[in-house]
C-alpha cells in the first residue's frame, strides 16, 4: 500500500481528518508543525509527527517508504517546498479558503504561492470559486482538481421538517467576522416582533465572543438568543437535528478572509433542515437559490431578515427544499465519494 505524508494546520476533529487517515488504498503519516498544534490529544497515534523535530527528510522518506506529500493549506505547501526538493516526491496542496486570498498573509505570500504553483504538482481547492482564485494568481489549469470537502452521511439522517410548532433558528461556526453572525443577529432582531416565539442559537467559539454577547444586549434579544460554545460534535449534531431552520450568513471579512463551502451547511442539508445562506464564495455551488434553500446577498441585514420571514411563513415549501438538498449532498458531497476521488488524483500523479 502506498503511503502519503500529510501536513496539516493542526490536529483536531474539524481539520478534515478523513482526508488524511481514510484515503482508500493509501496509508498515511500525519505531520503538524509543532506539538502546540496537536489540539486534540485523543487523535494522537504512532503515525503523528512534528515537522520541527524532523532533521533528515531523505532518511524519513526512505524509512517510511513515502510516495507523496500532501499539504492541507497553501502556507503549508510553501513550507514543504524544500522537503519536495530534497526528496523529489510529488506535492499536492489543498486550498481551503483564506489561503486563496491575501487576508492576513505575511509579506511575500503571493510571490511564494506563485513559486508553489510552479513547483507543486496538483492543487485541490475545495470549490470552483477558490479554483478560479488561484488560477487568476497564475496556477495552471492542468494542475487544478476541485475536491469538495465531503461529510459522512452515515452520521446525518434525513428527517422530514415539521410544518408547525417551534421556530428555532440555528447557526454554527467559529465566532469570526466571515461567518456573519453579527448580520444574522441584526436580521433576527428585525423579525422578532412578527415572530415573538422564535429563537436564535449560535454555536461556536472565537475572537468575537465578547462582541457578539455585547451586541445581543444592544439588540435586546433577551432569552430569545443563545450563544453556546465548547460543545462536543455530538451535541452540535443534536442541536442540528432539533432545530427548525439553519442559517449561515457568510461574508467576505474586512481583511479579505473568505469561506470555501462551510461543512455546517452540508450537515444541515443532510439532516433535512431548511437552509438560508448567502451568495458567498463556493456556497452557490452547494445551494441553487430557491431549489435546495434560499440565498441572499452577503452582508445585507434587510435581505436576510426578509429571507427569515419568508422561510418562517412558508413552511409548506420546506420539504421541497430539504428533499432536493439531501439529494445534492448525496450526489456531490458524500465523503466516501470525495475520498475515492482523492485517491484517484493521487494515482494519476503516481502512475497507477
Amino acid at each position: 500500500m502506498r503511503k502519503a505524508m500529510h501536513l496539516n494546520l493542526r490536529v483536531d476533529p474539524t481539520q478534515y481528518i478523513s482526508q488524511i487517515r481514510d484515503v482508500p488504498g493509501y496509508d498515511y503519516i500525519h505531520f503538524v508543525r509543532q506539538p502546540k498544534y496537536m489540539i486534540d490529544i485523543s487523535l494522537l497515534n504512532e503515525k503523528v509527527y512534528y515537522l520541527n523535530e524532523l532533521f533528515s527528510p531523505k532518511e524519513f522518506v526512505k524509512k517510511h517508504k513515502l510516495s507523496l506529500l500532501h499539504a492541507h493549506h497553501g502556507q503549508l505547501g510553501i513550507l514543504l517546498l524544500p522537503f519536495k526538493e530534497e526528496t523529489d516526491l510529488p506535492l499536492v496542496t489543498s486550498i481551503r479558503g483564506r489561503d486563496a486570498t491575501l487576508a492576513n498573509q505575511p509579506v511575500g505570500y503571493l510571490e511564494n504561492m506563485k513559486m508553489l504553483f510552479e513547483q507543486g504538482d496538483y492543487f485541490f481547492p475545495v470549490c470552483q470559486f477558490l479554483a478560479d482564485k488561484i488560477h487568476a494568481w497564475g496556477c495552471p489549469t492542468k494542475k487544478i482538481r476541485v475536491l469538495y470537502g465531503g461529510i459522512d452521511l452515515s452520521r446525518y439522517h434525513y428527517r422530514t421538517p415539521s410544518l408547525e410548532g417551534s421556530q428555532n433558528i440555528l447557526s454554527v461556526g467559529r465566532l469570526v467576522e466571515k461567518k456573519g453572525h453579527h448580520i444574522l443577529m441584526q436580521a433576527f432582531q428585525k423579525i422578532r416582533a412578527k415572530f415573538p416565539n422564535a429563537t436564535l442559537t449560535i454555536i461556536g467559539k472565537g475572537e468575537l465572543e465578547d462582541y457578539l454577547t455585547s451586541l445581543a444586549n444592544q439588540l435586546n434579544l433577551g432569552n430569545s438568543f443563545h450563544l453556546l460554545n465548547h460543545l462536543h460534535k455530538d451535541k452540535v449534531r443534536e442541536h442540528m437535528t432539533n432545530t427548525d431552520l439553519f442559517c449561515a450568513a457568510s461574508l467576505e471579512a474586512a481583511n479579505g478572509d473568505v469561506e470555501g463551502i462551510p461543512n455546517t451547511i452540508k450537515e444541515a442539508m443532510a439532516t433535512g433542515v431548511p437552509v438560508i445562506s448567502t451568495f458567498h464564495a463556493g456556497i452557490p455551488e452547494l445551494i441553487t437559490h430557491n431549489q435546495e434553500g434560499v440565498l441572499v446577498q452577503e452582508n445585507n441585514v434587510e435581505e436576510l431578515a426578509e429571507a427569515l420571514e419568508f422561510m418562517l411563513t412558508s413552511r409548506s415549501r420546506w420539504e421541497t427544499y430539504t428533499t432536493a438538498a439531501r439529494q445534492k449532498v448525496e450526489h456531490f458531497f458524500d465523503s466516501n465519494q470525495q475520498l475515492l476521488m482523492q485517491a484517484k488524483y493521487y494515482d494519476e500523479l503516481l502512475g497507477g
